[in-house]
C-alpha cells in the first residue's frame, strides 16, 4: 500500500517538472534603442526557468502559428539568470520578423516586434504621419496552442507616442493610445497616428512604446526620423511691377515675390490675348534667391491691342500666391486733320497707380508733350508746332518706365527751296542747298540731283535731309564737285520721292543760285 503511494507521489512529481519543464515564456521582442553596443537592434528577453537547461530561439518570416511557417532556429542559449535576453544581429528592425523559443518542443507563443515609419502628412502641413504593425502578445501563454492561435486570448495593449527633435534630448511623450485589443489581430494591418503643429524645417525622431495591460511588459518600436520642411500658412506676395514694350515686336514682364527659407517650386506666367477671352500658360522659370523675374513675351504684336498677364506661384503650401493682372499699355492713334493728331492709350492694372507722360519720338529723342497724360483719354495735337521735324512717332511712357508701342502718323511733306546759298555764309542754314521738308518724304524711292548749266551732274542724294539742327549734312550740297569747289553761277536740280509708305508719289525740278 505505501508503495502504491510512492509510486503515485513519484509520478505527480514528475508530471510536474515536465509542465515546468516545458513552461518556456517569451516575455518580449523589442527594439534595443539605448544600448550603445547594439543601437536599433531587436532584442529578445524571456523569463527564467530552473527546470530548463537550454534555450532555443527560431525566428520566422511571418506569424509562426503553424509548424512549417518557416521557422529557422537561429540561436541556441543556456538558460542562465543572469542573461535572459538575446539581441538579432542578422536582421534589420525596420522589417518584420516573429520569434519564438524552445527547448526541442512546446515552443512559446510567437511575439512580433513592431516596425515604425513616418513620413511628411502631406505636401501642405506640417505634421508626421505615424504608421506601425501591432505587436501581438498573448496572455495565456503556458496554453498557447500553435495549431489553433485564434483561439488564445490576446492581450490588451496601450501604446505610447514618443517624440524629439533629432539628438536633443530625452523621448517626450507626445499621446496615447489606450486599450488596444482584438480576438483577431492582423499582423500586416498597420496602426495609424498624426503628429500635427510641429515646427518647420526641423528634423525629428518618433519611438512607439506598447504596454501590456496583464503583466505590464514593454516594447519599443525602431527610431524613425522626418524632417517637416513645409512652410504653411504665409503668404506669397507675387506682384507684375512692369509690363514693358521692347522695339514694337515683344513685351517683357517684370515680377517680384517674397522671400522664404522653403521657397516654390516655379513661377508661371498667363496670358490672356486680344482675341481670347480665357488665361493661357505661356511660360514658367524655376525660383530663384533674388526674387525678381523677367519674362520675355515674343508671341504679341503690341500695337494691336491689350495684353493681360498674370502669375502664379506654384508654392502649393502657401497662400495668395497669384498676382495681380497687369496689361501692356497700348497706343493708338490717327490724322484727325491736316495738322491735327489724335492719339489715344490704354492700360489696365487696378492696383498699380502712377502716372503717365505721352512723348513724341525724333530720330531717338523723346520729347514731352504731356505730362501727366492720363489713359483712355483722347489728346489732340497740333503738329504745326513740330513740323520741322519731319516725322510724328509718339510713345507712352510710365513712371515705373514701362514703354507702350510707338505709332507714326504719317502726313503729306511740304517741301520748300531757298533761291540762292553761299557756302561761306556765317549762318550755316546758308552755307547748304537742300530741299525743306514739313514731315518727310519715305526713304524708298526718294532721289535728289543737281546739275550745273551744261547738265553735267554734280550731287546725288537718296536719302532726305534731316532737320539742319541736327548737324547732319545728309541730302545736302556744299557747292563742290569732285573735291573742288564749284564757281557762283545758276544751278539746276530735281526732285522725287513718296510718301505715307507709297500711297502718294511727288517730283519736281527748278533752279537756284550759288554764291560766293
Amino acid at each position: 500500500m505505501h508503495r502504491f503511494y510512492l509510486t503515485l507521489l513519484f509520478v505527480l512529481l514528475l508530471s510536474c517538472y515536465d509542465a515546468n519543464a516545458q513552461d518556456l515564456v517569451l516575455k518580449e521582442v523589442s527594439v534595443d534603442t539605448i544600448s550603445s553596443n547594439s543601437p536599433q537592434q531587436i532584442k529578445l528577453t524571456w523569463l527564467f526557468n530552473s527546470q530548463i537547461d537550454t534555450v532555443v530561439i527560431c525566428r520566422c518570416t511571418s506569424n509562426c502559428y503553424y509548424e512549417n511557417n518557416y521557422i529557422n532556429d537561429i540561436a541556441k542559449l543556456k538558460m542562465d539568470e543572469d542573461a535572459l535576453s538575446w539581441i538579432d544581429h542578422d536582421v534589420s528592425p525596420t522589417s518584420q520578423n516573429y520569434y519564438s523559443i524552445h527547448r526541442g518542443k512546446g515552443k512559446s507563443a510567437p511575439q512580433n516586434n513592431m516596425v515604425l515609419e513616418a513620413q511628411i502628412s502631406g505636401e501642405c502641413a506640417n505634421a508626421a504621419s505615424l504608421s506601425w504593425n501591432s505587436w501581438v502578445k498573448y496572455n495565456n501563454d503556458k496554453e498557447f496552442d500553435w495549431s489553433s492561435p485564434y483561439t488564445n486570448k490576446r492581450d490588451t495593449l496601450d501604446y505610447y507616442i514618443f517624440y524629439r527633435i533629432k539628438d536633443l534630448g530625452d523621448f517626450i511623450l507626445r499621446d496615447s493610445i489606450k486599450g488596444v485589443y482584438s480576438t483577431e489581430i492582423d499582423p500586416v494591418k498597420k496602426m495609424d497616428y498624426e503628429v500635427e503643429y510641429l515646427a518647420n524645417n526641423t528634423t525629428y525622431q518618433f519611438v512607439i512604446q506598447a504596454i501590456s495591460r496583464s503583466d505590464r511588459v514593454r516594447v519599443f518600436s525602431n527610431i524613425v526620423e522626418c524632417k517637416i520642411g513645409i512652410v504653411v500658412d504665409k503668404r506669397v506676395n507675387v506682384k507684375i511691377t512692369c509690363v514693358d514694350v521692347i522695339e514694337d515686336r515683344e513685351i517683357k514682364i517684370n515680377i517680384e515675390t517674397d522671400t522664404f527659407p522653403d521657397p516654390f517650386q516655379k513661377l508661371y506666367l498667363f496670358r490672356i490675348t486680344p482675341s481670347n477671352d480665357s488665361f493661357t500658360l505661356i511660360s514658367n522659370t524655376a525660383y530663384n534667391s533674388n526674387n525678381t523675374y523677367s519674362f520675355m513675351d515674343k508671341d504679341v504684336n503690341p500695337r494691336s491691342g491689350l495684353y493681360y498677364y498674370m502669375a502664379v506661384a506654384d508654392n502649393r503650401c502657401k497662400l495668395s500666391d497669384t498676382s495681380n493682372v497687369v496689361t501692356n499699355i497700348w497706343l493708338w492713334g490717327k490724322r484727325e486733320d491736316k495738322y491735327i493728331d489724335h492719339v489715344e492709350f490704354y492700360r489696365r492694372s487696378p492696383d498699380i497707380y502712377e502716372s503717365y507722360k505721352l512723348v513724341r519720338i525724333v530720330y531717338g529723342n523723346e520729347y514731352v508733350i504731356y505730362d501727366p497724360a492720363t489713359p483712355y483719354k483722347g489728346y489732340s495735337i497740333d503738329v504745326l508746332d513740330f513740323m520741322e521735324d519731319g516725322v510724328m512717332t509718339y510713345k507712352v511712357i510710365s513712371e515705373t518706365g514701362c514703354s507702350s508701342n510707338t505709332i507714326t502718323i504719317a502726313h503729306e511733306p511740304f517741301l520748300s527751296f531757298p533761291n540762292a546759298f553761299n557756302p561761306g555764309d556765317l549762318n550755316s542754314e546758308n552755307k547748304t542747298f537742300y530741299p525743306i521738308f514739313k514731315f518727310l518724304p519715305d526713304n524708298d524711292n526718294y532721289l535728289f540731283i543737281i546739275y550745273n548749266r551744261w547738265g553735267q551732274e554734280l550731287y546725288r542724294s537718296t536719302l532726305p535731309p534731316i532737320p539742319h539742327h541736327y548737324a547732319d549734312l545728309q541730302g545736302r550740297w556744299n557747292g563742290t564737285f569732285q573735291g573742288k569747289e564749284c564757281p557762283p553761277g545758276i544751278y539746276a536740280f530735281k526732285i522725287r520721292y513718296s510718301f505715307n509708305d507709297g500711297a502718294g508719289k511727288y517730283s519736281d525740278s527748278g533752279s537756284f543760285m550759288l554764291v560766293r
